[in-house]
């Protein structure tokens, strides 16, 4: 029994021994490996630390911060990252900016001062020097930031008519002309008659459109025609001067666009009524309504969107945006100056 005890003792002696020998074997090559990792570290920079040393750019204050920061193949991104840091975003700020952010974004951010971004990271459409007035808007109107952001980048945190800009793609199918953006006095090259009567024109690929949507509308018992398409600056000129002095500039405005401010100017809109009668009966304008976008077009003005077309609804005022984007903004059922800003902007 004494022995047996004895070798129990020994045994349990020698399971001691082991493990602490272990231990501190495994404990001492941790430290080692740590070292190890820490020399590589030091021998293997990141390509951000690389290129930085390569460059005027380069800072030492910031040599741990480069190791931090994803590298970009961008023009200056050594000297823009300088900035970012300057104005006090760290390493995991800057990954997130060049993670999230389109490059104009991030243009526009070195020249503010540091601003929390976080809330915005998931609202693609936001443009980081508006934060204040989005943030303004949403307090004002009690509304969530993802349409606080898109209602002030129509523009409708201000009255209809200011904060105007010239349009810069006025030959693009999909140009956004509303109270916020202006043709200036355009004229489109590519005008075609429409076959009803010669006086109406809109631009090629629109009138062809419209021609197949006339067509399929009379197979359907729906005998629609036009009675505006193009207008020019000039034309537009005075016919809102005309509207004005019969109705008074603030009414005239809820009906009629202000020259450059026009859709017909553009030649993708086109006015349609019922043919026989100087107005669209309530069964061709549901017509339209359910099949326009089959062949392109949109109802722009609708009893719904007035607060943010700024325009009484319209059944009959067609646009032209091609058949793909037309079909979207149906299915979207949201304006296009809501869709422009969202998904072609």
């Amino acid at each position: 029994m004494k022995k047996t005890k004895r070798i129990l003792g020994i045994l349990l002696l020698l399971i001691i021994i082991g493990a602490t020998t272990t231990y501190f074997y495994y404990s001492s090559h941790k430290i080692e490996n740590k070292e190890v990792k820490n020399t590589m570290k030091e021998e293997h920079p990141s390509k951000t630390l690389e290129v930085a040393k390569e460059t005027p750019d380069y800072q030492e204050k910031y040599k741990n911060a480069y190791q931090e920061i994803t590298y970009q193949e961008e023009k200056e991104f050594i000297k823009h990252i300088n900035t970012l840091l300057d104005l006090q975003y760290n390493p995991e700020e800057i990954n997130k900016i060049y993670a999230y952010l389109k490059e104009e974004n991030i243009l526009k951010l070195l020249n503010l001062n540091k601003i929390n971004i976080d809330p915005y990271y998931q609202i693609k459409n936001f443009e980081v020097d508006k934060i204040k007035e989005y943030e303004e808007y949403q307090e004002k109107y009690k509304t969530t930031l993802e349409d606080a952001v898109l209602k002030v980048n129509i523009g409708l945190n201000q009255d209809f008519y200011t904060n105007i800009k010239d349009i810069e793609n006025k030959n693009e199918y999909t140009v956004l002309v509303n109270k916020y953006h202006s043709l200036g006095d355009y004229t489109p090259t590519d005008l075609k008659s429409l076959s009803y009567d010669s006086k109406y024109q809109l631009r090629e690929k629109a009138a062809d459109a419209f021609e197949k949507l006339i067509s399929a509308a009379k197979l359907e018992n729906v005998f629609i025609r036009p009675y505006s398409a193009y207008r020019s600056y000039t034309y537009q000129t005075g016919l809102y001067d005309r509207y004005v002095k019969r109705d008074g500039k603030l009414k005239a405005d809820t009906y009629s666009a202000r020259p450059g401010h026009s859709e017909h100017q553009t030649g993708l809109a086109v006015d349609v009524w019922t043919e026989g009668k100087q107005e669209i009966t309530k069964k061709d304008a549901e017509w339209l309504k359910q099949n326009a976008h089959k062949y392109g077009f949109i109802i722009r003005y609708t009893e719904e969107n007035q607060n943010i077309t700024g325009y009484i609804a319209e059944p009959w005022h067609l646009r032209y945006l091609g058949i793909d984007i037309a079909s979207d903004v149906t299915e979207k059922k949201i304006t296009y100056d809501e869709y422009y800003d969202l998904y072609i902007k």
